[in-house]
């Protein structure tokens, strides 16, 4: 593999002053995300995944220090210098002025007092803080993790979401790091950019230097994972996108028009406004508490983020599709592996046989979610059987390989499933991700479901809890006995 590989990203220009601010969408239906920038022009622009411009969002007065795109990529928001927050339709690219909050009402702010403070929005009562020696230069809520990734000074600190008295993870570097951002699927490695230099930094979680990348021609003020993992941006005059595994075609599904957006393609035409001294840090991340993707929209507000604004849920990328396209990774599998995904699509569906355990599973194989811990035959074929007692309906929306986990016996994809119980008729919607550890043979031997993308619950009695949901289900539901 050649070093010049990982030496030449893909560049995206456009703005005509520092990038302050990057931020990718979820991973749409299609395979695809978007990228949104935030700039000292004042002209925030909306990408394709691959870089190529959609359009630019005209209407603010000063540098935008702060943008935000929602998961589902209808909605974007930017905070400006010139003191107004806006929330854009990305279809149309006009302004949105209605918001209705939801969720748990949870928000965090940080500042260049050092303070991370935890906050009651209900109350506006502050409910706990941590303190840093320096002040705190950057602060992005990492949902696969659930845990804030903060720098201040020379440091990197992983904290948790919600205080809980677990300990913060903090790392010193030889530099003072300007923003950072974790790997979204492996969680093992975070890149850094360093407004003291023009290079761009991966370490591993431990903190070890692993590459440095050149290639900007100024400071580099924000970097961002785009969500799958497969490569992350960084900005400072202009954006690069860098592949996290070089040389490795990054085969996104070909459907890019199908959600084409109308926002105006052409740019403003006034000389870029001049720049204010930035005002003080403000962040703000997602709420803490579990919302189901379909429910969440992030934003930002003066240099700010926040989220709990619930839009329009009939917006074009909300018309999910069945698609029986696992993207162009599941064409590099080799057959063995292909027909695992094939058997875990029928499961999935509710459709389950002992011919698919018997081909597929190892018979002391693992099965895990937020809700079971399932050990051997018994327990995880009478989870997969009473799935389909429970649900009128299971549905599979998208199915897509992640090229930049592959190894020769893991798989890792997403999976976005419509799906109702019997006893209720309204339909709801689960996005996952799975990872399955496979044996010499090409058996299951280890299935973790990761629901929104996020760690298995770690709080006290959820191990036990999971265990004991895993050994009375089999109690209840009579499955089919092995041949």
């Amino acid at each position: 593999m050649s070093m010049n590989q990982k030496f030449t990203p893909l560049v995206a220009p456009g703005h005509t002053r520092p990038v302050t601010h990057l931020s990718f969408s979820g991973i749409q239906d299609d395979g695809t995300y978007l990228l949104v920038s935030s700039c000292k022009d004042g002209n925030p622009m909306l990408r394709e995944w691959t870089g190529d411009w959609i359009g630019t969002f005209l209407g603010h007065k000063g540098a935008v220090w702060s943008t935000k795109l929602s998961l589902d990529a209808s909605r974007a928001a930017t905070g400006s210098a010139d003191f107004t927050a806006k929330i854009w339709d990305t279809y149309t690219g006009s302004a949105i002025h209605s918001v209705v909050w939801i969720g748990d009402h949870t928000g965090v702010t940080a500042g260049e007092d050092g303070k991370i403070k935890w906050w009651d929005l209900r109350t506006r009562n502050l409910t706990t803080s941590l303190t840093f020696p320096g002040p705190i230069t950057s602060m992005e809520w990492s949902a696969p993790t659930q845990r804030l990734v903060v720098t201040s000074g020379h440091n990197v600190a992983f904290i948790p979401g919600l205080p809980n008295g677990n300990a913060v993870h903090t790392l010193t570097l030889p530099y003072s790091p300007s923003s950072a951002s974790i790997h979204p699927i492996l969680k093992d490695r975070f890149v850094t950019g360093n407004s003291g230099d023009e290079w761009v930094r991966v370490h591993g979680i431990d903190g070890e230097e692993r590459e440095v990348l050149k290639g900007h021609h100024g400071p580099v003020h924000c970097v961002e994972f785009s969500p799958d993992g497969e490569m992350y941006a960084s900005g400072s005059g202009t954006i690069r996108l860098w592949q996290t595994t070089p040389g490795k075609t990054i085969a996104h599904l070909p459907a890019m028009s199908k959600h084409r957006r109308t926002l105006s393609r052409g740019s403003a035409t006034s000389n870029p406004p001049r720049s204010p001294s930035p005002p003080t840090l403000t962040y703000h991340h997602p709420p803490l508490l579990p919302i189901h993707t379909s429910a969440l929209v992030e934003s930002v507000a003066g240099g700010a983020h926040y989220s709990g604004a619930k839009f329009d849920n009939q917006s074009p990328l909300k018309r999910r599709r069945s698609s029986q396209d696992y993207g162009e990774n599941h064409r590099q599998l080799k057959p063995e592996h292909r027909r695992v995904l094939n058997d875990l699509r029928e499961l999935y569906e509710c459709r389950p046989t002992v011919d698919i355990f018997e081909r597929t599973w190892s018979p002391d194989a693992v099965f895990e979610d937020p809700i079971s811990l399932c050990r051997g035959y018994n327990e995880y074929t009478a989870h997969w059987f009473a799935m389909s007692k429970i649900y009128s309906e299971s549905k599979i929306l998208s199915m897509r390989v992640m090229s930049s986990t592959h190894s020769p016996n893991r798989l890792v994809f997403s999976l976005s499933r419509q799906y109702s119980y019997r006893f209720l008729k309204r339909k709801k919607i689960i996005d996952s991700i799975i990872i399955v550890d496979l044996d010499d043979n090409d058996k299951i031997i280890k299935l973790v479901n990761q629901w929104s993308g996020k760690d298995l619950p770690n709080w006290r009695g959820a191990h036990l809890l999971r265990v004991i949901n895993a050994r009375v289900v089999p109690c209840l539901i009579r499955t089919p006995k092995p041949s």
